[in-house]
Formats: C-alpha cells, sequence, structure tokens
C-alpha cells in the first residue's frame, strides 16, 4: 500500500473512533461523569481511559491536586483552587506540572509570578491595533471566574476573563436631557448624589444631551453607587450608548471580557491539551484576540534543574538551562517559516525554517516531546532561560489566531489591519512524557518518529542498493539578446536533455547508478517559468524522444527523472495569470509580490521582483491544469519546486485563506500528485508533506545558531533516516562550498550527496538574471562530486532503510551517530585529533564502526 493510501486508512480509522467517542462539557465544578458534545479529539481511543473520583485512594497524592482521570501510563491531577494539572508517570514516578512553584521566585513580580501560574494566556488588539495582554491566574482565577467539568474522557476547565468590578465603562458617555432629568435625578433623593451627577455631566445644549466630562479614577467607584441608587439598568445603559452619535464607551474605558476553555484528555502516555477557537467569546467590541498561548509554563525548569530545552530550528538546536546568558534575546520562531502573505520591507538575513510542529525539555532523568497535532500552522514557539524575567527556563507554544499588519498611510501616520475573520477551529498539543535512557533528544526524535508511523502511516524504506546520488540540473533560461539594436529575450540552453543524458552516461561509467535527476527550466519558458496551469515544453531542451531515452535510461539503473515545476511562485505575469484574480493579497489588499533584498542595506529592491504568491484558492486548478499535460510525459516522478517548503495566508477581501487552510489545499493537491507520480521530490520537507514524498533536498543540516541557543543537532534526520531518503544543501552551493566538510555532514546526519549544474559553457549567463548559477559548472565539481559519493556510499548504503537511533555530542565539534544495526560513525570536524568514547579521530576525518 502507497504512503498516501496508508494515510487515508489511518485517517478513516481515527474518525470512526472518533464517532464512538463519549465526551465533556464546561460547567460548575463537579466530579460526576456526564456526557456532552462530542470530543473533536479523534486520538483520544484509548481504552484503559477512566475517569477518578477526588478521593479515590491513589499514589502519589499531590497535596492541593484531586486526580480526576488516568490510563495504564499516566494518572492526571487538578487544582480545584487555580486550576492547576499535574501528570504522574507511574512507570517512572515522575510529575509534570503545568506551572511552577514561584512562591520563593526572587527575581518574578507578583504580576508575573501570576503568570507563571496561568495555564492559558493571550494577546488582544485595542481599536488602533496596540497589544494588551491577558492570562488565566490574573485574570480569571485571582476573580475566581473558571469552571471544572470532568467526564468520562477528559476533564474541561473553561475561564471567563476580565475584572468583574465594574469601571468606567459602566457609566454611559452621553445621555438625553429628558431621561437626564426624569431618569436620574428624579429618582435621586438625596440633593448631593444629585449635585455630583451635575457635575460629572455637561450640558450640549444644541444637541439637547448631556455628555460625560473626564471623571478621574478615585470618582468612579463613587459614581457607580449614584447609578445604583437611581436603579439604573444595564437596559437603559443600552439605551442611552445608543443615543447621539451611537455613543458607547471610549475604547480605553472598556474593560475587555473574553472566555475559552482547555480540554484535557490522556492516550497511552500521552497528555493532549487543546483550545477550540470557535468556541472562544469575544465579548467587548472592538477588543479581538490576536494570539493564544497554551501551557506556556508547563515543565518549567528551576535554578537547580538539569537539562536543556529542544527547538526545531532548522535541523534542530538545543538551549541549555540557566546559561546566564540574558544578553541573547529570547526565541520566537514560527512553525513552517514566516507567512510570505505578511508584508516585509527589510530583511536581515536568511533563516532556515522550521520544519517541523514539536518542541521539547529535558529536564534531570525525564522529558517530553510535545508534538501540534492541529492548529501548527498558526503557531510560533517560544523559549527562554532563567535570570531575565523570572528563576524558570520555558518553552511553549503560541497561536496567531488573528494575523495582524502595518499598513502606512503616509510618511507619519501607521494603521495596524487584520483579516475579517478570526481563524476558528482546533488548537491541539500532544505532550508525551520520556523517561529513562530516553529522556534526551534521540528519544525525542524515536517518539516522533513513532508518532508519524501511527498518525501519516510512514513507512521504512527497502535496505538494499546504493544511496541515492542527487543531481539538480538547468534545462533552459532566457537570455537578452538584440537584432538590429532592438532589444529582444529569448530561451538558452544550459543542459539539453541530450547533455543530461550524457552527464548520466558519465556517473554510470563512475560505477553510480541510483542517480535521481531534478530538471529545472523545461516548460513554460524556462528555470522561472509562468503559471504552471498547463504545459508547453522548451523547444530548446530536446524532442520527447531524447525526453523518454533520459528517463528509460535512469530507470533502467534504479535511478529516476523529476522533471520540476513551481505552482505557487508565479514568476511571470503572463496571460494566464491575473494579479487581480490570482495572486494573493497582503492584510493590506495589496498583491503579494516578493522582492529580492539587498544583503548590505538589508531593503527590498522594488525594482527586482522575484515573483508573484498565488493565491491557494486557485491551487487546485493550477494543478489539475499542469497533471491533465503531465500524463503525456510521466516519468512516474516529480520534484514540486515550492509545495514542500512555504505556507502562506491570503488576506482577500471575504475570501481569505489561513495558513491552515493553504495547508489542507496543498496536501490535497500532493495527494493528487501522487497518484499520477508515486515518487515525489520536495524541497524543506514541511511535516504535513510526509506522507506523500519519497525524496526531500535542501533539508535543513543545522540550527539558525541563535545566541541563546547553544548548539545545532540532527533531528529532522534522525526523525526520518530510513524512511524517506534526503539531502542538505547542494555541495557545491553550500556557504562554505568545502567538499570535505560537506562530506563530513552528510556522515554524521545520514545526508546523501547532492549536487547542482549545467552543461553549458558558463559565458552563457551573461546578460540573465541568474549570475548565481557560475559555480554550477559541472566541469569544475564532477571528479570532486565522484569521490565524494563513492566516500558517503560506502558508508550509507549500510544503513539504508535503517533509524538513526542516537545521536550526541563528544567533545567539541566531534559527534557520535548510531543506527539501529549497531553501525557507529563518529565525526571529527576539528583542526585537532580527538580521542573519546574509546576511539582516535584524526582532524577533518571520521570512523566506522560495527554494523
Amino acid at each position: 500500500m502507497s504512503k498516501h493510501n496508508t494515510r487515508k486508512w489511518v485517517a478513516l480509522s481515527l474518525l470512526l473512533a472518533m464517532l464512538s467517542l463519549p465526551a465533556c462539557t464546561s460547567g460548575t465544578v463537579n466530579s460526576t461523569l456526564t456526557s456532552g458534545t462530542p470530543s473533536k479529539d479523534a486520538a483520544a481511543t484509548d481504552a484503559s481511559l477512566r475517569a477518578l473520583d477526588a478521593s479515590a485512594q491513589v499514589e502519589p497524592r499531590i497535596e492541593g491536586l484531586d486526580p480526576v482521570l488516568e490510563n495504564d501510563a499516566l494518572r492526571l491531577y487538578i487544582s480545584k483552587a487555580t486550576a492547576e494539572i499535574a501528570v504522574v508517570d507511574k512507570k517512572s514516578g515522575n510529575t509534570w506540572r503545568s506551572n511552577p512553584d514561584s512562591t520563593e521566585d526572587k527575581l518574578a513580580s507578583p504580576y508575573l509570578k501570576g503568570k507563571l501560574s496561568s495555564q492559558i494566556s493571550f494577546v488582544y488588539l485595542t481599536k488602533s491595533g496596540q497589544n494588551k495582554d491577558y492570562d488565566s491566574y490574573n485574570n480569571s482565577v485571582k476573580f475566581n471566574q473558571f469552571e471544572i467539568k470532568q467526564a468520562d474522557n477528559g476533564v474541561t476547565v473553561t475561564y471567563q476573563f476580565g475584572d468583574p468590578q465594574k469601571g468606567l465603562e459602566s457609566i454611559p458617555q452621553k445621555i438625553s436631557k429628558e431621561r437626564f432629568e426624569e431618569r436620574l435625578l428624579k429618582r435621586l433623593e438625596d440633593p448631593a448624589d444629585q449635585e455630583q451627577l451635575k457635575v460629572r455631566y455637561k450640558l450640549n445644549e444644541e444637541q439637547g444631551i448631556y455628555e460625560r466630562r473626564e471623571i478621574p479614577k478615585a470618582v468612579v467607584k463613587k459614581l457607580l453607587a449614584i447609578f445604583e441608587k437611581a436603579e439604573y439598568t444595564e437596559e437603559d445603559f443600552a439605551i442611552d450608548n445608543g443615543e447621539g452619535d451611537g455613543g458607547g464607551a471610549a475604547e480605553e474605558s472598556v474593560k475587555p471580557k473574553f472566555s475559552a476553555a482547555i480540554e484535557y484528555t490522556l492516550d497511552g502516555r500521552d497528555l493532549i491539551a487543546s483550545v477550540d477557537t470557535s468556541t472562544i467569546t469575544e465579548d467587548t467590541p472592538p477588543y479581538r484576540i490576536h494570539s493564544i498561548s497554551l501551557l506556556e509554563n508547563f515543565g518549567a525548569a528551576g535554578q537547580k534543574d538539569d537539562g536543556y530545552l529542544f527547538l526545531p530550528d532548522g535541523s534542530g538546536t538545543l538551549i541549555r538551562f540557566n546559561t546566564g546568558n540574558i544578553q541573547a534575546q529570547p526565541i520566537l520562531i514560527p512553525i513552517y517559516g514566516e507567512d510570505s502573505s505578511i508584508y516585509v520591507n527589510e530583511k536581515f538575513n536568511t533563516l532556515e525554517p522550521n520544519r517541523l510542529p514539536v518542541f521539547g525539555m529535558k529536564k534531570n532523568d525525564a522529558a517530553f516531546l510535545a508534538i501540534i497535532e492541529q492548529g501548527e500552522a498558526l503557531a510560533k514557539l517560544s523559549a527562554d532561560i532563567s535570570g531575565r524575567l523570572h528563576e524558570f527556563n520555558t518553552i511553549a507554544a503560541q497561536f496567531i489566531i488573528l494575523p495582524k499588519d502595518e499598513v502606512r498611510l503616509s510618511n507619519n501616520e501607521i494603521m495596524h489591519k487584520t483579516p475579517k475573520e478570526t481563524y476558528k477551529g482546533n488548537l491541539k498539543i500532544r505532550y508525551s512524557l520520556l523517561s529513562g535512557d530516553e529522556a534526551d533528544y534521540s528519544g525525542m526524535a524515536a517518539s516522533y518518529r513513532t508518532y508519524l508511523e501511527k498518525a501519516d502511516g510512514l513507512t521504512k524504506l527497502k535496505a538494499e542498493g546504493d544511496a541515492p546520488f542527487y543531481m539538480e540540473l538547468v534545462g533552459s533560461i532566457p537570455k537578452k539578446k538584440n537584432l538590429l539594436g532592438f532589444p529582444y529575450e529569448a530561451l538558452v540552453p544550459l543542459t539539453n536533455l541530450k547533455e543530461a543524458e550524457q552527464l548520466v552516461d558519465q556517473l554510470h561509467g563512475k560505477q553510480i547508478q541510483n542517480i535521481r535527476l531534478s530538471y529545472k527550466g523545461w516548460f513554460n519558458e524556462g528555470l522561472n517559468h509562468t503559471i504552471a496551469s498547463n504545459i508547453d515544453m522548451d523547444n530548446v531542451i530536446g524532442s520527447k524522444g531524447d525526453w523518454k531515452r533520459l528517463v528509460e535510461k535512469l530507470q533502467k539503473t534504479g535511478g529516476g527523472f523529476y522533471p520540476d515545476a513551481a505552482f505557487q511562485h508565479i514568476y511571470e505575469n503572463s496571460g494566464k495569470f491575473s494579479p487581480s484574480k490570482d495572486s494573493a493579497q497582503y492584510i493590506s489588499r495589496r498583491y503579494a509580490k516578493i522582492y529580492e533584498f539587498d544583503r548590505a542595506a538589508y531593503f527590498r529592491h522594488n525594482e527586482l521582483l522575484s515573483h508573484y504568491l498565488l493565491t491557494p484558492r486557485k491551487l487546485n486548478s493550477t494543478v489539475s491544469g499542469f497533471l491533465s499535460d503531465f500524463k503525456k510525459l510521466n516519468p512516474g516522478a516529480i520534484s514540486l519546486r515550492d509545495l514542500g517548503s512555504e505556507l502562506y495566508s491570503d488576506f482577500r477581501r471575504n475570501a481569505e485563506v489561513t495558513r491552515e487552510d493553504a495547508k489542507r489545499i496543498v496536501t490535497d493537491q500532493l495527494e493528487a500528485i501522487s497518484e499520477m507520480s508515486p515518487s515525489i521530490m520536495v524541497n524543506g520537507g514541511n511535516a504535513y508533506v510526509l506522507p506523500y514524498v519519497s525524496h526531500i533536498l535542501n533539508m535543513p543540516q543545522k540550527s539558525n545558531e541563535y545566541q541563546l541557543a547553544g548548539e545545532s543537532i540532527p533531528f529532522n534526520q534522525m526523525v526520518l533516516h530510513g524512511y524517506i531518503e534526503y539531502a542538505g544543501k547542494a555541495y557545491n552551493m553550500a556557504d562554505e562550498q568545502d567538499i570535505r566538510e560537506s562530506v563530513l555532514r552528510s556522515l554524521e546526519t545520514g545526508s546523501n550527496v547532492y549536487f547542482s549544474w549545467f552543461y553549458a559553457e558558463p559565458s552563457v549567463l551573461k546578460d540573465t538574471r541568474f549570475s548565481y548559477l557560475y559555480s554550477n559548472d559541472y566541469e569544475q565539481w564532477f571528479d570532486e562530486a565522484v569521490d565524494a559519493y563513492g566516500e558517503v556510499n560506502a558508508v550509507l548504503r549500510q544503513v539504508r532503510g535503517q533509524s538513526m537511533i542516537k545521536h550526541e555530542k563528544l567533545a567539541e565539534r566531534t559527534y557520535k551517530t548510531v543506527y539501529e544495526s549497531g553501525l557507529t560513525v563518529y565525526v571529527n570536524y576539528s583542526d585537532a585529533v580527538v580521542h573519546t568514547d574509546g576511539v582516535t579521530i584524526e582532524a577533518h576525518d571520521y570512523i566506522v564502526k560495527g554494523g
């Protein structure tokens, strides 16, 4: 069964399981088992799950918390006083709490101690676009405004946010003269009260309206008491608030009020926490929730704890606890990279995106891996160490449910805009609890790998044959030419199909058989082709007969031919693409156009357009049109330039597409593509494409090396090795262009050899936009490529189809990688000989043992 068909059966099984589930509803504190609205958590099918009464005789007892739920592996406790939760791992005895004990924290202010005690917090927007924040302790629990409801398969905590005491917002701004005198003054018996009311309002004789003056904060309570004496009701307030120009309390005087609920359940060794944003209420317009942080203090590690935070930054990174490095900025990074439909005017560097929706923590002899199961396309990951604001090391996810952007109206005036609709859907995080030998980043990788096997049907590769050699070739590019003084552009070949075949023959002659050839620039006007809604094969690359011969030659020796297409990037504003209809839009309603950036000044070049972003709504018809023409050329394989690496919104009025919507659209297209071409190659490898792909190029090989982060780890590679073939950057396109360094990196991370080439003379690139390809002349690299492949393949062919079960740093720039067969690779990047773990590794060298 293919990967995508396996995924269908997994999804169907989960759906059927979901339909049989009982569920919980919010209400008052109650330990009685009840049923209610069906849970949307299709994964909570643990047959051993059972509710517990607060009086249940269980060990351990946790002071202030009651047992409410357990299965064979875990037990969940909750505080009916603070809504704090704790989870006990029955086997190891480890306890994970949603909140730390901050009573002895000497750094945190009382307000921050309250935030440390919260389970959910959010940032809301004022009418002017300013950020304000609420958290479940300071703005709900402190006022006893929460409810706990226990059910047979989970616990729901519903919070009411906002100060319950009335304030200035309850005093009308305008009252008609008649109502002021008849409804208020005549009902007040005390002349002092009447006088106080007159002092606080001024009569606008022209309009016949009493208007509220500026009222000092100290007087608000006294004035509210006078309104109560006059038996002034909410109905009265509604009438008066509608007088004059529509009334309405001034924005700064309204106390924002919201409600939100967290649902908890257990599944095997996992705690699941979720928030259904469709049930959130926003009771005080114009205030709207911008972002939600869920369990942002879960597992918070103190200054006496040992361990690290794990982020999937690039290939993965670790942040050691309590380093004192508070001059470095806290980390906040988006899952799947930045949303390209959010306007950017400056770009200081190019970062490796997070490809996997996970994060984790190792704390002493325990660890957890958090998997964002739903809403991950909206998520950002935050991490910080102790010593900055408080004494704890924390890591969490924040979900942007209402994006915002700045729109410049003039040189001196900026307006903040948001989409019309807030995201309505589930936000869900699964916390997998680890202990013993699995409580490190290798264990986290194994946990996520197992999850992908169960949830997405990921299957092992066949453990046979040579490792793939990835060769990217550019077919044709447009070049400026001149005829009788008239400039024009014409396609010129960089590597035609016959030349590609010659390169394949040369590699075969060097005993390189498993060649995976990604071929760019073959249709619709070259490398930066027009919209891929149809196929017009470029004549300069050769004939269909040449195409067929090349495909057969590659397949005969176990390789493959992967014609490349970009579906989301529209490089040319051709007749078949209309920006007004087909382009995604920024929040400002301008077309989403991506420009090149000046690397020195950081500003974008407004005269150097890179591409438009196709609206995700148009993706289905574009892919369908392409596949209709591709049937005649289909080699059973395809390279997707952008579908595996970029995810963006569309803020077009009345047709908004969130990143979560776009993710579903992309996976639908991958399903359709995989039916025709089962072997799919992508760049980057965002998590949602993994069930469909066979090859990933340009997988991050290291982290972005933020100042706060300590070291890079090959987490992505540890998860996917043996399941999906992958490579990092092309050896000749790597920053250092050091072949030895790239070979060592391949051996440490299990990454295959990859080169990007063209066949023609480099002088062809003159007077084109493709000068960055100068280093891709194949003749400069061919011999080194053959040698590099021979060295890497000798090791990696032994571990094809095997999981990478352990990775660790042994010394500075020296690493150890272990595969499930026991084969161990030691890599030394340093300039000195290293003696460690019973082996001696020469400088810039490696050793292979076992297997």
